[in-house]
């Protein structure tokens, strides 16, 4: 039997978990939660991601409300327009004393915990030449990269996982967010996030990848990687890129999507980007993808941030089609029906390419 899955709050990964929720394997979506200071209850998720109308509405939050849903289980992620931690420690009370299963998202875990992991005290990295060893993934597999936070990269893994399973193709999954456990295709193990080396990180990021093609057998593997690509400033460092830099080497890519904030962008920019995952990814980038999102340093705070502006599909689209010199490159907006299917057509064209390492 499927679970009963309620949401909240309703980040851009959550509506992307709404939008794509028909192929989830063992829940299904009840009730996606709002408060009412951000003036959205019964409006539909479009208004958030700004992407098609999905017939998904929200629903304030209570605790009468979440008894009314009747859900096995609530999803809760982290936004940062709700920084205050009270309102998530009622819900988890509220669902304590309902008896409905919880699943936190590492950010939201890290943001209530606000503990610091201290570096253990082995030395770095020894190489081991008669054991270590990477493997050659037999499969071709499709990378999506990102710029940074709600760039609708999660929307863009679950829409190329859509259609690529739609025509026929057996597909082996690692997702950028822990939502991915909820369409049972893998997340990011957690030994990427702890504080090891590089080198360690890498051979084992290689072994879980071939041990998962080796169970699993696919026609292929869509590689979601969290983390932003390079860091913003010298100030803004968005981990410097390391995280993608370390999933990249340890799995060689065949497709790579980097999913961008909104900016009128033109060759030019779009070439040197791909340069930038030849030289320090090892992920040469041929599709882009442009978020209903820009975004611009907030320099009135004492400590610097990034502050998002939503859009929406029809002004991205409109942005592209009109005011964006792209040359070679090909640019799409995910959450543009149209427009997903020709980018995931786009993957599967160049991935034809590729016949020989297809089992």
């Amino acid at each position: 039997m499927r679970k009963k899955l309620a949401l909240f709050p309703m980040t851009r990964d959550l509506c992307a978990v709404a939008r794509y929720s028909s192929t989830m394997c063992d829940y299904e979506v009840t009730c996606l939660f709002t408060i009412s200071a951000m003036g959205l209850p019964g409006a539909d998720i479009s208004t958030i991601d700004g992407g098609a109308l999905a017939g998904a509405y929200l629903v304030e939050y209570s605790k009468s409300a979440l008894t009314s849903a009747a859900c096995n289980v609530i999803f809760l992620d982290y936004d940062e327009k709700l920084q205050e931690s009270l309102l998530y420690s009622q819900i988890l009370q509220d669902a304590a004393d309902l008896n409905i299963e919880v699943i936190i998202s590492r950010k939201l875990l890290s943001h209530l915990q606000k503990k610091l992991t201290e570096w253990p005290n082995d030395s770095p990295h020894t190489e081991y030449p008669e054991f270590d060893r990477m493997y050659e993934i037999r499969v071709p597999v499709v990378t999506v990269l990102s710029q940074g936070n709600r760039t609708d990269q999660f929307a863009l893994e679950l829409a190329l996982r859509q259609y690529f399973i739609s025509k026929g193709y057996n597909v082996s999954q690692i997702g950028s967010h822990e939502a991915s456990e909820l369409f049972g295709f893998s997340r990011l193990p957690d030994f990427m996030y702890e504080p090891r080396d590089a080198y360690d990180k890498t051979i084992k990021f290689n072994h879980y990848a071939y041990d998962l093609i080796d169970k699993e057998q696919p026609h292929l593997l869509i590689l979601g990687v969290p983390g932003a690509t390079m860091k913003y400033n010298n100030r803004l460092l968005c981990g410097l890129g390391y995280l993608p830099q370390i999933v990249c080497n340890a799995v060689k890519s065949d497709v790579s999507i980097l999913s961008l904030y909104h900016v009128i962008c033109n060759e030019k920019f779009l070439k040197e980007i791909e340069q930038h995952g030849h030289y320090h990814l090892n992920s040469p980038i041929q599709l882009f993808n442009i978020a209903n999102v820009s975004f611009v340093p907030d320099l009135v705070s004492e400590f610097p941030k990034i502050k998002y502006l939503d859009l929406n599909s029809r002004f991205v689209l409109d942005s592209i089609n009109s005011k964006m010199e792209t040359g070679i490159y090909d640019v799409y907006n995910v959450l543009d029906t149209e427009s997903a299917v020709s980018l995931c057509s786009a993957v599967e064209s160049i991935l034809s390419g590729n016949v020989h390492y297809v089992k």
